[in-house]
């Protein structure tokens, strides 16, 4: 029988923590404060090892982590390199491998690891029957696993996939994929992000007078269709606000010089943001070898009550249902005409605005989601007896 929650044992005199012991592995490139905001809760049941390698792309991380480092990391212009790290990305096309993994797994009793093609879960799926722990998956790729893949590529992704107990998916598009690949879709649960909706709440809402303020944050990139955005409210009578970073600020600036834009804020303070805002847009569009998997801006929005514009493409309408609005990717004449009918509505907006808020609660809750990974993970745990 596993211990309860939070349950110690004291041996010859010494304390000990015998909770199920857990490893979290993370990339830090992808490793998120707000990922972290409802995996944290499952420290008080398990005893949690998040472990990562490489530098954070998605801001700091204000919780304990276990960082791993190529033995030949350098810092050079405020960058870590490493030249072994390049080649196993580059040339052995092995993104993510986390060095010296093994000894960290030993006493583990489940791994989660990541999507089915990162090499951590490579690494994790060779491990399993020498440790004995049970191995899952973290699993958001919407498109086709095994396509444009070497041979050696797709082995090694099956022989993971063949390893694997059970798989979170962040939508069902995700979970056909892993299907698709030849995975047990009764292994499969689908798992959304969670945020606290206390804090993206509607409280301290900014009374906005004059134009209808139309917000967009995260990151300036190609797949993320700004550009439609500017195009569509060029002749509207709005107040276009952008919050985030990236490779095409500088375009997007000189293509809506009028537009309000807002560096990137610490996670912690990031619902500060949708109270300035009377209208979220999410206009992505279908870019090579990416489209959105899930939209995390979206469930912050929807529990910030407010009124939503988005693209059907990716998992964007699985995230949000009839919850928002939904155009055409790449289409500006319609998100013109549709954030224009919201200008003149408020009270269809305030009725999305509801209903979004409302969705969010029943469904994105960190500790929704944090219960639900502790049902599947106390039933693998049993399941070793």
């Amino acid at each position: 029988m596993h211990p309860s929650r939070g349950e110690r044992t004291v041996r010859g005199g010494e304390e000990r923590d015998v909770r199920p012991r857990v490893a979290y592995l993370r990339p830090w490139q992808t490793l998120s404060d707000y990922e972290m905001g409802y995996v944290m809760l499952l420290g008080e049941e398990f005893d949690l090892d998040v472990i990562t390698v490489g530098e954070p792309a998605l801001g700091g991380i204000s919780y304990p982590v276990r960082k791993c480092v190529w033995p030949d990391t350098v810092t050079l212009g405020g960058r870590e390199r490493s030249l072994l790290n390049a080649f196993y990305s580059r040339v052995l096309k092995r993104r993510y491998h986390i060095p010296g993994l093994e000894p960290l797994l030993r006493k583990a009793e489940i791994v989660q690891g990541g999507e089915a093609a990162s090499e951590h879960s490579y690494q994790a799926a060779r491990l399993k029957e020498r440790y004995g722990f049970r191995l899952l998956l973290s699993a958001s790729e919407n498109l086709p696993l095994l396509e444009s893949r070497s041979p050696r590529e797709r082995d090694r992704i099956l022989f993971t996939l063949s390893k694997v107990d059970h798989a979170f998916c962040i939508s069902r598009l995700a979970a056909d994929r892993l299907v698709e690949a030849g995975f047990d879709e009764s292994a499969v649960s689908l798992l959304g992000h969670g945020i606290d909706c206390e804090r993206f709440s509607l409280s301290g809402r900014k009374a906005t007078s004059g134009l209808l303020r139309v917000g967009y944050c995260g990151r300036f990139t190609p797949e993320k269709g700004l550009p439609v955005l500017i195009e569509a409210a060029r002749s509207l009578p709005v107040k276009l606000v952008f919050q985030g970073a990236g490779p095409l600020e500088q375009d997007l600036k000189r293509a809506a010089p009028q537009a309000q834009f807002l560096p990137p804020r610490p996670y912690r303070e990031n619902h500060l943001f949708y109270k300035t805002i009377d209208l979220f847009v999410l206009p992505s569009i279908e870019y090579p070898g990416l489209t959105e998997q899930f939209g995390f801006v979206l469930i912050e929005a929807m529990a910030s009550g407010l009124p939503i514009v988005a693209s059907r493409v990716g998992g964007i309408p699985e995230v949000v249902d009839d919850a928002a609005v939904l155009v055409p990717p790449n289409d500006p004449e319609t998100l013109r005409a549709e954030i224009a009918r919201l200008a003149n509505d408020r009270a269809e907006r305030e009725r999305l605005g509801r209903k979004g808020r409302e969705r969010a609660l029943r469904l994105f809750r960190r500790e929704f989601v944090a219960e639900r990974m502790r049902k599947v993970y106390r039933k693998l745990l049993s399941e070793r007896k």
